[in-house]
């Protein structure tokens, strides 16, 4: 059918013989029906209700030129699309909207689109779900309906180049969108303080505790005013992970506990796995780590992660049950699982570090110090690349622990030199034979 709707209606019009003097009657004047059919008015719908009356078809298929059937037909396929997603069904679900694009239009397009964005994310096609999130930024700040509201749109954004390792333009992208809310009056609903909690994620994942920390108890405050168990769950859960970045185990621990209380219920299954993946993390980081804990929470969300086949969180997972098992000494199977985690990492994803670390170290410690070092050596190059640089030397004095635990001392040094350097600490240059100037007393 003709592209736009006053083409229709004048398309329709002639096919029914009428003039446009016959169309208008006592509805509109003549003068009215030729400005709708050159484009250049959008009748109300008490007119367009008219009009289609007139014509003899629906209101629905005179604004979109799609027929009742047809469009039932496409709500049909975007929900069992959506079906798919849910299901952890991604590639189906990929397929299912995709070749929804070349036939749907306006509200259900929009929706298929977003349905895209997602499962791209999920399928850790990060860039293609940036491209539809730009689309979609568009549509939604002209208000196309079906689009997603322009703060979800954000936090989607910030929480993706995050994902891509990019925590600067995550920063930039999310801080840009919070000034753009709080200029609307938007400070502290729901969807700001989502997009906030997601900001505190970057700051924290670049390594700017600082700024962390000051971002994340402004946003509890304004969750715990809101009231609201989904704001406060996302506002405990991205300080739990600034508390341990700054070593207060026991806060992290605390604030994490609060956030799988709060969002056990309603949060949806497979971020409830993965906050349990994050719970066991930081029971290990305890001292002594509290590994009988934290294989617990890991077995119940690996179980629930291989049902819904979701990649990306099943590599942090299984990352964490290869951690259980070198705390263990169970180097082998350390390695063997590590491997597998890493497998299922794109080339070059941020993802692959830790992974190739806990693989590092299960060989340095099984008699295979070299090997473990290049491993050692390439995770942290990740980690420096993606400019964690703390992360980076955490992962070199990990490896100084186990070589000093298999007599490899002067390698062990060399890993701690690296650690210091990572961390800022590098020594000052003393030439042989300089005297230090030291300061006179007057």
């Amino acid at each position: 059918m003709s592209p736009t709707l006053g083409q229709r209606l004048r398309a329709l019009r002639i096919e029914r013989g009428l003039s446009q003097a016959d169309l208008a009657g006592d509805l509109v004047s003549p003068s009215y029906i030729s400005l709708i059919e050159s484009d250049r008015r959008s009748p109300e719908h008490e007119v367009l209700d008219g009009l289609a009356r007139r014509l003899g078809c629906s209101p629905l298929f005179l604004e979109s030129g799609v027929a009742p059937e047809e469009l039932n037909e496409q709500r049909l396929r975007l929900q069992f699309a959506e079906i798919a997603r849910a299901n952890g069904s991604l590639n189906e679900a990929r397929d299912q909207f995709n070749g929804l694009l070349p036939v749907a239009s306006g509200e259900i397009r929009y929706e298929a689109i977003w349905g895209l964005a997602r499962t791209e994310e999920a399928l850790g096609n990060l860039h293609e779900a940036v491209v539809h999130l730009d689309a979609l930024l568009d549509a939604a700040r002209i208000g196309e309906p079906g689009a997603p509201g322009l703060l979800t749109l954000f936090n989607a954004r910030c929480r993706i180049y995050r994902k891509a390792g990019d925590f600067a333009r995550s920063i930039e992208v999310g801080e840009s969108a919070l000034r753009e809310v709080r200029d609307l009056g938007l400070e502290g609903t729901e969807d700001e303080i989502r997009l906030a909690s997601t900001v505190v994620g970057s700051y924290w994942a670049r390594g700017d505790m600082f700024s962390a920390q000051e971002l994340a108890s402004q946003v509890i405050e304004r969750a715990e005013k809101l009231s609201s168990r989904e704001a406060q769950g996302n506002a405990y859960w991205n300080a739990s992970a600034v508390a341990a970045a700054r070593g207060q185990l026991n806060l992290a621990l605390e604030l994490a506990a609060r956030t799988l209380a709060l969002l056990a219920e309603s949060a949806p299954t497979h971020n409830l796995a993965a906050m349990r993946v994050t719970y066991a993390w930081l029971l290990l980081r305890c001292e002594p780590p509290r590994i009988d804990e934290a294989e617990a929470l890991l077995d119940r969300a690996h179980e629930v992660l291989t049902a819904l086949s979701v990649g990306s969180y099943l590599a942090n997972c299984e990352t964490e049950i290869a951690r259980c098992a070198l705390l263990r000494g169970n180097f082998d199977q350390a390695a063997e699982i590590a491997g597998r985690a890493l497998a299922r990492c794109a080339d070059g994803s941020p993802q692959a570090a830790q992974p190739r670390l806990i693989s590092g170290l299960a060989l340095a410690l099984s008699g295979r110090p070299e090997e473990g070092i290049a491993l050692v050596r390439m995770a942290a190059d990740l980690m420096t690349t993606l400019g964690s640089g703390l992360d980076a030397a955490q992962a070199w004095r990990e490896l100084a622990e186990a070589l000093i635990q298999i007599g490899r001392s002067e390698q062990a040094i060399d890993a701690l030199r690296k650690a210091a350097d990572l961390a800022g600490a590098r020594p000052a240059t003393i030439r042989a034979g300089m005297r230090l100037a030291l300061p006179v007393a007057d």
